[in-house]
């Protein structure tokens, strides 16, 4: 297959990753009321880690051989870009607002071409600056309708919101630390390794909430809840998200972030039946935008576009 339908299939999979990452804030939400989120947090990565491996059984099994300084690299994606911003975002959460979060989650595609530039070396063209701008005034649109801006700075919601912010731009570290392993390895085992090492910070953190783990009304809700943010969003997004990876530039994902907000707006018109204004359709419209002016001037290159 040719590098141009590739290429196509990876924005594909990077529009589905991030769909399905904007709708589990409300997924996040429904657990949260039976689950304290370190506990979501651990089950649904371990639900993933069971998939992979399902996966593998018909994938020809593992093949961990990954040099010392892939190691370290492995251990920083798996703790620091991946198991602390899923755990930041599900603690910003309970002590903020969905519409706080989908704010301040439009602070990850910055920080992806932030940490492309200095990890990876890319090359950032003012088009692809110019499409962040234009896709961050869409993802504004469609939160600002329910979540106004000063809420951000509000004193009841300022602790939650500088966890989430924090959550963004650690996001932002992902994209750039695993791209380079995807040229020798394979999704499959960088994949399993990465969530291996993010459970040195979930098991510990989960273990300290031992105290909160009790049955309710909620419980039952929480696991499903819980299960479908495994199945959905911390194996199906994040193996899209790497696939993505192989075929396109780290920086060339960032605007696609935007679609979150979006997503989020979405899955609450379809689980529970909130009005899809023509301020969300107006700020989709901007961030289609926005990703049009990134992938434009790559369209004749290949997986380094």
């Amino acid at each position: 297959m040719s590098g141009r339908p590739l290429r196509g299939y990876a924005i594909l999979a990077i529009t589905l990753a991030n769909l399905i990452g904007g709708a589990t804030y409300l997924a996040q939400k429904i657990a949260l009321e039976g689950l304290p989120p370190a506990t979501v947090t651990l089950l649904r990565t371990l639900i993933a880690m069971v998939c992979i491996v399902v996966w593998a059984m018909f994938a020809g099994g593992f093949r961990f051989r990954f040099a010392r300084n892939e190691l370290w690299r492995l251990a920083l994606l798996g703790t620091l870009a991946f198991a602390l911003p899923t755990l930041l975002g599900i603690v910003g959460l309970r002590g903020s607002t969905a519409g706080n979060g989908a704010i301040l989650i439009l602070l990850e595609p910055g920080s992806i071409l932030l940490f492309s530039v200095l990890l990876l070396r890319e090359h950032v063209r003012a088009i692809q600056v110019l499409g962040i701008m234009v896709g961050f005034a869409g993802g504004l649109v469609i939160v600002l309708q329910d979540a106004p801006f000063e809420e951000v700075f509000a004193g009841q919601y300022l602790q939650g919101n500088l966890i989430l912010a924090a959550h963004g731009i650690l996001w932002g570290l992902y994209s750039p630390l695993v791209k380079p392993l995807m040229a020798s390895h394979r999704l499959i085992d960088i994949t399993f390794v990465s969530m291996g090492f993010g459970l040195l910070l979930l098991v510990p953190a989960a273990l300290f909430e031992f105290d909160a783990w009790s049955s309710g009304p909620h419980l039952a809700e929480a696991i499903w809840w819980t299960v479908a943010l495994g199945l959905f969003g911390s194996f199906a997004a994040v193996i899209l998200w790497n696939w993505s990876l192989i075929h396109l530039r780290a920086s060339t994902i960032a605007p696609f972030v935007f679609l979150q907000p979006f997503a989020g707006v979405l899955a609450g018109h379809l689980v529970l039946g909130e009005v899809l204004s023509e301020g969300a359709l107006l700020g989709a419209a901007l961030i289609m935008l926005g990703v049009a002016a990134v992938l434009y001037p790559g369209s004749r290159r290949t997986a380094t576009a």
